[in-house]
């Protein structure tokens, strides 16, 4: 199977998680698995009111700074909200090269995008 010639995934990155017609806007805040899982929180979350261009603005030592206060402020929310320390987005490189849900065939990212639309349908 060919696979897709993607940009390498790095911490802070925007991301947009699609399923079905939703598309969520995220933030990279852990990679494993030398680049093939990674780890997301809702850029609301992550940048906390902040535009995403001055995100990109931002010197890359307060960046991370920022993921890693952001994601332990969130670890420890769902710890005691759900007793559990694992986040939501959870997603692993498939063959193709692309990152999808972890354990699924669903819930495309595309690696570099801002994208987000929730339909209103529902």
């Amino acid at each position: 199977m060919e696979t897709l010639n993607q940009v390498k995934p790095e911490l802070g990155m925007s991301v947009s998680m699609g399923i079905g017609s939703d598309t969520y806007h995220e933030i990279i805040v852990r990679i494993t698995r030398n680049g093939k899982t990674i780890e997301t929180l809702s850029a609301d979350t992550v940048l906390g009111g902040m535009s995403y261009e001055d995100w990109t603005n931002t010197p890359e030592s307060i960046r991370l700074t920022h993921i890693n206060n952001s994601l332990a402020k969130e670890l420890e929310y769902r710890k005691e909200v759900y007793n559990s320390n694992q986040l939501y987005g959870i997603y692993t490189q498939k063959s193709n090269g692309r990152f999808a849900c972890k354990g699924h065939n669903f819930g495309w990212v595309t690696l570099n995008s801002t994208r987000q639309y929730l339909d209103p349908s529902f």
